[in-house]
């Protein structure tokens, strides 16, 4: 685990599972919270308003926000002489909370000319306070959360927390909406005051989370301490990511305090509206957290980034569009922005995490680099100020729309945004494969289909809710589905273990076959079966010999499948090895299936002996399973199991009508003598007889009839037997059928086999004439 390292001994299991439940519950208290008060919220911005803010006080508070995380710095050079580092953050998170909650108290101390100076004093305290205490926080999360969660971690934290401040801020919203304006201070203060409850809720939640020990103090080398401050700046990589992520706070820093106040002030949206708008954002968050923390635990967080940081730079284009009788691109923004940013704030933070050593010089790296981002990400709010008073009255015209200051900055935001893509390429992380090489895995298959699959596999607690799961995962088609296949193998559910198995055949790639041939070769797999059939709808050369060597298996349950999997990757030699087997001592276990597939693949060698062994079959149903196999040799395809599957009166009608087809066809056909033609007007005419009445003897009588007649009069043409090979082997079928014994319990079989060979028959006879023709 992550806490296995130099700041002390690793927490047990069962702490590390309840810090993570801390964690959790103290995110989503927090989220609540930080509707309440957060920073460019519209509840915040709406209240800033109230007092007279104006668009300039607002970016510049934001920057201030930004500049203060320098104290992080100084915060982390203590780290090393700090024994109780959970009474620190429990400590001043508290008095974070309550400083930037106690607005309600400035129109009560201050007059009305310093009450933007009192708010901005409370603000940036509880600021200092929060960023004091950040290092050692993150430091507490980055040495509890085992590396190979991190993603899913910060995915469910995020998620929690996502869903608590959607709820809470379409509740404050509504809260606010509900007073007017003389009245807006006391809904203000109302909000504030609950907002702090959940806050402290959060901190004492977190109170109860276990704490790694500190380690001990190095007395031997006290000068490290100052060279940790800006040992993490040598770093190269680090000093990359550095500059990548801040340059992007900066970019994002530009529009980010502007855009509450585009939507009340130049949108004139409520603040109902502006809580729905920002549901929609949350909810499409969710999704997004889902699916990237997956991906980023699988790749790597540097190409997950590379994919979304692209479309996440022109959002802000999408915002210039809306005016206040159109404004319905921002839930649209708001929803691209969700599922996009959703996916880079869970790719940072495992690479922040995998960027920074383990030991006493991780609070240093933790507090460096937020110091180091947000000193950054300050200038782009202070950018902000500037420009907003530099274009206040400018306008842009466009066909159709006026774009405003606002609309300029967000343009700018945008372009603003585009450093930071040929920053991260020169960061190094662990990924696996390349942001074109994911890009393609994301592009193949039904991505919507494996996200929804994924997530229910991944929540699902109900075996067959997974297994349904893990078919859907295998039918996506997409390549990111087998690694999460292949490790459902090993599924304690038998039935997940088959779903997944079945699964990894459905999608096509080699990378599964290594798998599949590993469990088809362990004799004390369940899914040897699942798995044999798998590796021939994959098809690979690899699981060719596995195959082979599985048709001699002990299990007849693998030996079938084996047949199956075989005869699903095909080929003339393939072909030829089944008959060999089909050929050899007879196994009644498997020669339904073999008998099955090589009449797919057409081999007609199979129809004489089929039909011989047709009574060593006691089960009717393995019966008809073969004279359909004969059927479909022959060339009729499913047409047998067609008509055995219809109700009686369809199938007798629909009898009848091949039989007399068959007649006519064979009446008018050029490739028989005409006094073989004539021959067969009164046998067919006994034959449609006997069909209308149902009698099974006179059909049969009656088809041998005409099978003799038609032997005879292709003999009478001269014709040489290879160029009437095909109509011979229907003949043979059709008599060796009749000499059956096999074939009298099965009564309407019999009636259907008859009609179906009489049609093919007809079908080869009346070819002969094109033939003719053709010649």
């Amino acid at each position: 685990m992550s806490a296995e390292d130099e700041d002390g001994p690793s927490l047990t299991r069962g702490e590390v599972n309840r810090a993570m439940r801390g964690f959790i519950t103290a995110s989503g208290l927090w989220g609540i919270w930080g509707q309440t008060i957060g920073i460019g919220t519209a509840v915040f911005t709406g209240y800033l308003l109230h007092l007279g803010a104006d668009e300039s006080y607002i970016a510049l508070l934001t920057s201030v926000a930004y500049l203060l995380a320098a104290v992080q710095i100084l915060a982390s050079a203590s780290a090393s002489r700090l024994r109780h580092r959970k009474r620190l953050v429990v400590g001043v998170g508290f008095a974070e909370i309550l400083l930037r909650n106690a607005l309600p108290l400035i129109p009560l101390l201050f007059a009305a000319h310093l009450r933007l100076e009192a708010l901005a004093f409370l603000v940036a305290a509880g600021l200092l306070c929060g960023h004091v205490m950040a290092p050692f926080y993150n430091t507490w999360v980055a040495n509890t959360v085992p590396e190979n969660i991190r993603a899913r971690f910060t995915s469910r934290q995020t998620i929690l927390s996502t869903i608590a401040a959607m709820v809470a801020g379409f509740v404050v919203a509504r809260f606010i909406d509900g007073f007017d304006a003389t009245n807006k201070q006391t809904g203000f203060d109302i909000v504030f005051v609950l907002g702090a409850g959940f806050g402290l809720l959060g901190y004492l939640a977190l109170a109860r989370a276990p704490h790694p020990p500190p380690p001990a103090e190095d007395e031997t080398a006290p000068e490290r301490r100052s060279g940790g401050l800006i040992e993490p700046l040598r770093d190269r990589n680090f000093r990359r990511a550095v500059l990548f992520y801040g340059s992007w706070t900066f970019a994002i820093g530009i529009g980010g305090p502007l855009y509450s106040v585009f939507m009340l002030e130049q949108l004139g949206i409520s603040y109902t509206w502006i809580a729905i708008f920002n549901a929609l954002f949350m909810v499409t968050s969710i999704a997004g957290y889902r699916f990237w923390a997956g991906l980023v635990d699988r790749f790597g967080s540097k190409p997950v980034l590379q994919i979304l940081m692209v479309p996440a730079t022109f959002i802000p284009i999408i915002w210039v569009f809306n005016t206040p009788e159109f404004f319905w691109f921002v839930p649209l923004a708001l929803c691209v922005s969700g599922l996009i940013f959703s996916g880079i704030l869970v790719a940072v933070t495992p690479l922040l995490y995998g960027l920074v050593p383990t030991g006493s010089q991780r609070p240093h790296y933790l507090a460096t680099w937020s110091a180091s981002v947000n000193l950054l990400g300050a200038l782009g709010p202070a950018a902000s100020a500037v420009l907003v008073a530099y274009l206040d009255g400018v306008t842009l015209q466009m066909p159709g729309l006026s774009i405003g200051h606002l609309q300029i900055i967000f343009l700018i935001s945008a372009v603003c945004r585009v450093p930071a893509l040929f920053l991260l390429s020169r960061v190094s992380d662990r990924s696996s494969i390349t942001s074109r090489h994911l890009l393609s895995h994301l592009a193949r298959g039904n991505l919507l289909s494996y996200t929804y699959n994924t997530a229910v596999y991944n929540v699902a607690s109900r075996q067959e809710h997974r297994a349904r799961a893990a078919l859907g995962l295998g039918r996506s088609g997409s390549p990111l589905a087998i690694e999460q296949l292949i490790q459902a193998l090993a599924d304690a559910s038998p039935m997940v273990r088959r779903s997944a198995a079945r699964a990894l055949g459905d999608t096509g790639s080699k990378a599964a076959t290594e798998s599949l041939v590993r469990e088809l070769v362990d004799g004390s797999s369940d899914i040897r079966s699942e798995a044999a059939e798998a590796l021939g709808r994959l098809g690979h050369a690899s699981g060719v010999d596995p195959l082979i060597e599985a048709l001699d298996d002990e299990d007849p349950r693998v030996r079938i499948s084996a047949i199956r999997g075989l005869s699903e990757i095909g080929g003339a030699e393939i072909q030829e090895l089944l008959f060999w087997h089909f050929g050899g001592s007879f196994d009644p276990v498997t020669f339904p299936t073999l008998v099955d597939v090589l009449a797919h693949m057409n081999d007609h060698r199979v129809i004489k002996a089929t039909l011989i062994h047709l009574g060593d079959f006691r089960s009717p149903a393995v019966r008809l399973q073969l004279l359909n196999s004969v059927c479909v040799t022959i060339g009729e395809d499913s047409e047998f199991y067609r008509l055995l599957s219809a109700d009686e009166d369809r199938r007798s009608s629909r009898l009848l009508r091949i039989v007399q087809r068959a007649g006519t066809t064979l009446q008018r056909s050029a490739g028989i003598e005409t006094t073989t033609r004539e021959g067969l007007d009164e046998t067919f005419d006994r034959l449609r007889r006997a069909f209308d009445s149902g009698n099974i003897e006179w059909q049969e009588e009656a088809a041998r009839q005409v099978a003799g007649i038609i032997r005879d009069g292709l003999l009478a043409t001269g014709r040489r037997p290879y160029e009437v090979l095909s109509i011979y082997l229907v003949i043979l079928a059709l008599e060796d059928f009749l000499d059956s014994e096999a074939r009298l319990d099965l009564e309407a079989a019999r009636e259907i086999f008859v009609a179906v060979a009489l049609q093919r028959l007809s079908q080869l006879v009346g070819g002969l004439e094109s033939n003719d023709d053709g010649s």
